[in-house]
């Protein structure tokens, strides 16, 4: 495997979708209260009918449509009031040609009720007659039995991300645990003569250590956890200690740093010293992270990511999340919106380029700045609204083109 004949974009997602497609998670339960933005495991079926009852969905008179399909401020109707629903109640009532019933909202609605007339729209005039002043449709405010759910539908599929939303509907139908993914563990080892830790005294020449901060970030955002990070000199058996430690406890390590070829790129070879180890990736024909290595070590991935944060962050984004959410099953996607160019954007020769742009609005118009840095400025991202995409075999994009850009984050303009 040569890092100097790099393989395209497409090839390496298909890679490390295919070891994700061959690994297999872990489930565990955990309570409905605790299971905000964890990934279901099985898809979930409804086990009743939701609604289970035919029920109102305001406050108001259930009638019969011949009764009041005439009904104006003018010409109002008349109707009997047989009884008025309780909420909670289950209503035996059934109703006759000039009857009505009062059913509060989420209230059991009568058997032969049509519709329900809104309460603004009626006048009670004494204990047993109500006056209607306007016409409805067949089954106008109504949720009929099944309308939201019906029994043994899927309700929820394996593979989403838990939302508010998702907790409400879950309860609805009784369910106090659910079946979801074990958190996949991530060990962060940094490489570096020139690394320190945030709390170490700085000295020129060296660079403080950020990438396993900011990869952490993200991959806590992915529904990941991380286990331990370390910082590590330019040693290969530092480096391999560092790793045995890691592959202990973490389903997933990332090395940053060390995945070139240079002469302290210790990255590859520290992989292939382990038994039942393999590279399956070493150069992508990308822009930034070129030097991006896929290995495994008895089945676990081992990712070789460049030390720049920029390259880093972004490889990690294109292929270690991709990884991530397909062992989960998750098929969440990029968002991406369509903006305007507002400067000419150059790919690097034979490599496909994600050029970082920043996001504007002018009315209904989207514009995108292209942001030029070099690849360890950690400004470049924290700017950035986002990226383009250059194919190898476009080149270019001139001036006040409409190109996708694929969002990084939630938008601050």
């Amino acid at each position: 495997m040569d890092f100097f004949n790099a393989i395209s974009v497409n090839e390496a997602v298909r890679i490390i979708k295919e070891l994700a497609n061959n690994y297999e998670m872990k489930t565990e339960m955990v309570a409905l209260v605790d299971a905000i933005d964890r990934i279901v495991a099985i898809d979930y079926k409804a086990i009743v009918d939701l609604p289970q009852f035919n029920r109102s969905t305001v406050d108001g008179y259930a009638v019969r449509i011949e009764d009041i399909m005439t009904a104006t401020e003018d010409e109002p109707r008349l109707l009997k009031l047989v009884c008025e629903v309780m909420m909670g109640e289950v209503v035996t009532e059934v109703l006759t040609k000039g009857q009505t019933v009062y059913v509060p909202t989420g209230g059991m609605i009568p058997e032969k009720a049509e519709g329900m007339v809104m309460v603004e729209y009626t006048r009670k005039l004494d204990s047993e007659t109500v006056l209607v002043n306007k016409s409805i449709q067949q089954g106008e405010n109504i949720s009929y039995t099944g309308d939201d759910l019906s029994k043994d539908e899927t309700y929820i599929k394996a593979g989403k991300r838990i939302t508010a939303y998702d907790l409400g509907l879950f309860a609805s139908m009784g369910v106090e645990q659910i079946e979801v993914y074990t958190k996949p563990v991530f060990s962060i080892i940094s490489t570096g003569d020139e690394i320190i830790d945030l709390h170490e005294k700085q000295s020129l020449g060296q660079i403080r250590e950020v990438n396993s901060y900011a990869l952490g970030g993200l991959i806590r955002q992915l529904g990941g956890e991380v286990k331990e990070r370390l910082i590590v000199k330019d040693n290969v058996e530092l480096i391999r200690k560092a790793l045995k430690e890691c592959m202990q406890i973490s389903d997933i390590v990332l090395i940053s740093g060390g995945s070139s070829v240079g002469s302290k790129d210790y990255t590859r070879q520290v992989i292939e010293s382990f038994e039942h180890s393999r590279i399956w990736v070493h150069g992508i024909a990308i822009k930034p992270g070129r030097p991006t290595i896929f290995g495994q070590i008895d089945g676990k991935l081992i990712v070789g990511l460049p030390g720049h944060p920029a390259s880093a962050l972004v490889t990690f984004s294109l292929f270690v999340k991709k990884y991530l959410l397909t062992i989960q099953k998750n098929h969440q996607e990029v968002v991406r919106i369509q903006a305007v160019l507002t400067d000419n954007v150059y790919a690097a020769p034979s490599r496909e380029t994600y050029q970082m742009v920043r996001l504007s609005r002018e009315n209904a118009l989207w514009k995108a700045l292209p942001l030029n840095g070099k690849s360890g400025m950690m400004t470049l991202l924290s700017k950035a609204s986002g990226y383009i995409k250059i194919p190898v075999e476009k080149g270019s994009f001139e001036k006040g083109t409409l190109v996708d850009v694929y969002l990084l984050k939630d938008l601050t303009l």
